[in-house]
């Protein structure tokens, strides 16, 4: 509520004049939100907290840009109601399940259009997604209010979108003793201190989804299904115990003193400051939405470089999530053995969130000498499927005993005849759920039933043993078939958000609008992978026991990849550029595509179709550097 009256504004509107930087024009403000209206859409906020051209306000103490508004824009968040995925899926509902239409459109609008949704839903009206296309709170995403306007009271306790907003016109913030007068007369918003915008209980509402489970005919069967659990997974983990929140990764804090809004000379520097553009792990969707970002109209920020920045800052955020460490390799009866243990270093279990998402190992075993594949486990097709899964899920596995035996994290859902689903609305229980864990997880924690473990990992001693850990281990079993000399092992954890098997459900229905525009987007990105982590244990002699370390070369990338138009750019030291140097391109089967001396710019050959690839480095015969890369 609004505590000036119309003295006190007027008043108060003269000081700010005054106050305003010198010789900057006044900003476009909007009128203030509607009295009718209890959520403020992102572009009130933008007058004060988005891009400052004066370099004043909103950056860092080296001068970069980190306007709120900007970096929201472009995160999962502010893209939430125009994510292609996302509406294709609830159409492919919708059209599986007509007649329950209205409670699968309400359940996600909830939360993909928070504030469309709880404005409605304040004037007691329905909201639909034909509604959402003509509004532009719905359009806004998960935007300002749909956090900071969440009171304490029962913080954590909503799920499933249904959270609480405090409809009083108040936004919380983190800073003590806000500077009031901006908001209030521009916004007609007042802005109050309260701590508890730190908590990860904001993010519970959403990050908690439970669904009713339909039958074929689109009844309730009385069962629910937990799609997502990520709030209750950090619950059940060592972090809340110690006071690291969701935003500590994902809207992480930099101790720099960041005038947090825009044209007023009096306002001082706050700190921490709070980069929001919600690091997270969609760089698929992400790199799909900045491509296709004039056919979807969304929103181009000040900096020409913004897109690119959260994209990268997405995959930074991943490449933090898990390491990968190896045991000493054993060589004995013809067979390679060795121990792969994988850290979970994420708050939560690994992949998280929509059970599209899924983390894999891949493990290769190349002949130093000849240059042929021993051994390939978790590589790809050229459509992005996994080589070697099994149908309807791949088992979790304690030991692999074969290329066959690929070691996927992931949670597989069944509808209620037990036959594998990818329809929230039709999962019934999980046919599995190997996920990583994290660190302090436990099986007698009073959310276990929303997180538990499933399938054959409920027996796996090692899962068992390592799960408080935040670990997995697992142990392969690699055949040589009689080869010797010397070998090198490549081993890399990796990572999809769009995988083709969830995908291809959804495309048979490919004559829905939002299905078949999501496909036409899509073809480029069946192999779209990240890599979290990799190993590299080289010149492994194959005829005896031996003990070897894993090296990495971080100096050598390759740059686009995947790669559209064959034209390759690598990035590596100055010093790599001799006669000594060479490389070899070889398809997952082991065959060379192409070699010749390094050079920083290659030009691929006609005949390297699309698919997966291995780049290797040579000094001389030596490998000193191979990278996997995908031709579209």
């Amino acid at each position: 509520m609004i505590k000036f009256g119309l003295i006190g504004c007027l008043a108060l509107t003269i000081i700010l004049l005054v106050l305003r930087l010198p010789d900057t024009p006044p900003r476009q403000y909007r009128d203030p939100v509607p009295p009718s209206q209890k959520v403020a859409h992102s572009s009130h906020c933008a007058g004060c907290h988005g891009y400052d051209d004066t370099k004043m306000a909103l950056v860092d103490e080296a001068g970069n840009d980190v306007n709120i508004y900007d970096d929201w824009q472009i995160s999962m968040m502010g893209l939430s109601a125009h994510d292609p995925f996302w509406r294709a899926t609830l159409a492919h509902e919708v059209n599986l399940f007509p007649t329950a239409q209205a409670a699968i459109e309400t359940t996600c609008l909830k939360c993909h259009a928070p504030l469309g949704s709880i404005q409605a839903h304040l004037h007691g009206l329905n909201y639909t997604y034909q509604n959402m296309l003509g509004d532009s709170l719905g359009l806004d995403g998960a935007s300002c209010s749909s956090c900071h306007q969440q009171p304490a009271q029962n913080l954590g306790q909503g799920h499933s979108g249904n959270f609480t907003v405090d409809t009083n016109r108040i936004f919380f913030g983190h800073y003590p003793n806000p500077f009031k007068g901006p908001m209030q007369i521009y916004v007609g918003f007042e802005p109050v201190f309260s701590d508890h915008i730190y908590s990860s209980g904001v993010c519970s509402g959403c990050h908690t989804l439970i669904t009713e489970t339909l039958n074929e005919q689109g009844n309730p069967t009385g069962n629910f299904f937990v799609e997502q659990a990520t709030y209750h997974e950090w619950l059940n983990s060592i972090y809340s115990i110690q006071g690291k929140e969701c935003q500590t990764c994902h809207l992480p804090f930099i101790p720099d003193n960041v005038v947090i809004a825009t044209d007023f000379l009096a306002l001082e520097g706050r700190q921490p400051f709070g980069l929001h553009q919600f690091f997270g792990a969609n760089t698929a969707m992400l790199s799909l939405m900045n491509e296709y970002k004039d056919e979807l109209g969304l929103p181009k920020p000040t900096g020409d470089l913004a897109w690119e920045e959260s994209i990268n800052n997405n995959r930074k955020s991943l490449q933090k999530a898990a390491d990968i460490t190896i045991e000493p390799i054993t060589i004995a009866n013809d067979t390679l053995y060795t121990r792969i243990t994988i850290k979970n270093k994420a708050g939560h279990k690994l992949p998280s969130g929509y059970p599209s998402r899924v983390a894999w190992l891949e493990v290769i075993l190349i002949d130093h000498d000849e240059l042929d594949t021993i051994y390939a486990n978790g590589l790809m097709d050229a459509q992005g499927h996994i080589l070697g899964r099994d149908f309807p899920v791949e088992p979790h596995h304690e030991i692999s005993k074969s290329a066959e035996d690929v070691q996927i994290y992931e949670l597989a859902m069944s509808d209620a005849k037990g036959n594998l689903t990818t329809r929230l609305n039709a999962a019934y229980k999980p046919l599995k759920d190997n996920r990583i864990l994290p660190t302090g997880f436990q099986r007698n924690h009073t959310t276990y039933d929303t997180v538990a473990i499933w399938g054959n990992a409920l027996t796996d001693i090692n899962y068992d043993e390592e799960s408080a850990q935040g670990r997995d281990e697992i142990e392969y079993r690699i055949a040589l078939n009689s080869r010797d000399g010397f070998g090198d092992l490549h081993i890399s954890l990796h990572y999809q958000t769009l995988p083709p098997r969830w995908m291809d459900d959804i495309f048979t229905n490919d004559t829905i609008p939002q299905v078949a525009l999501f496909k036409s987007m899509y073809q480029g990105y069946k192999t779209f992978d990240e890599v979290l982590d990799t190993l590299h244990v080289n010149d492994i002699n194959l005829n005896s026991v031996a003990t070897h370390f894993p090296t990495e070369n971080d100096q050598f990338l390759i740059t686009p990849n995947p790669v559209a138009d064959k034209s390759l750019f690598l990035f590596y030291p100055d010093e790599w550029n001799n006669a000594l140097m060479s490389y070899r391109i070889m398809n997952s089967e082991g065959k060379i595509m192409q070699q010749d001396q390094l050079s920083n710019n290659i030009q691929l050959k006609e005949d390297v179709a699309p698919s997966v690839y291995y780049f290797l480095i040579y000094d001389q015969s030596k490998l000193i550097g191979l990278r996997r890369f995908i031709v579209l």
